[in-house]
């Protein structure tokens, strides 16, 4: 059901999105797209050694609908994913998309170096990532507040066991579908399918 969402929200901001190019960098956006601009411009101005290393590993920024967080990081097309509905939220300003972005960013140099993302190493992936955010904050002359947020999820740092991803994942899931405009019967009947193949997977794994 995950690449089944995925595909489908992948393949809607490919076809619809408006493309642009900053710096070599590939922005995919429908919403949001001068909020990304604006982020990726602190970056460039406040902490130029980052964003070099940014478009070394990133090939580009895909806003789509993540049903399990406001962003991701795609291994196998390089894309930093971006959730729409976290873009569009006037809450969210440039400078808390740059630190987004740093972060997933984050995650491709460490790929890049070959530390992977294995359930049994995730906590600490996690953890250098949301200090390179506290680290970039710092550079901001308005960073404070985002800083603070990376440094209260550091403090009370969620469960990243593959249980615990999944079923985040599974408490979003209908709220992006229908986000996605699917209809609410479709919407009902796929969440249900996807709880039971989850409740099989957690036996098979508690079975051993």
């Amino acid at each position: 059901m995950r690449s089944f969402v995925d595909r489908l929200a992948r393949q809607g901001a490919v076809k619809l999105s408006r493309k642009l190019t900053i710096d070599g960098l590939q922005v995919v956006a429908d919403k949001g797209a001068d909020k990304i601009v604006e982020a990726l411009g602190l970056i460039r101005d406040f902490d130029p050694v980052r964003y070099r290393r940014l478009l070394r590993d990133v090939r580009q920024i895909l806003v789509t609908v993540l049903p399990a967080s406001v962003a991701q990081w795609a291994e196998a097309s390089k894309a930093c994913e971006l959730d729409e509905r976290y873009l569009i939220d006037d809450a969210m300003t440039a400078k808390h998309v740059a630190s987004t972005i740093v972060h997933e960013a984050t995650h491709a140099r460490l790929m890049r170096c070959g530390v992977g993302y294995e359930e049994e190493i995730r906590d600490r992936v996690e953890r250098v990532c949301l200090r390179r955010e506290i680290a970039f904050a710092a550079r901001l002359p308005t960073g404070a507040d985002t800083g603070q947020r990376a440094e209260a999820t550091l403090e009370a740092m969620p469960d990243f066991s593959d249980k615990a991803m999944s079923e985040r994942h599974l408490d979003g899931l209908r709220d992006a579908l229908l986000y996605l405009n699917m209809p609410a019967w479709l919407v009902s009947l796929m969440v249900s399918y996807r709880r039971w193949q989850h409740k099989r997977w957690v036996a098979q794994r508690a079975g051993g």
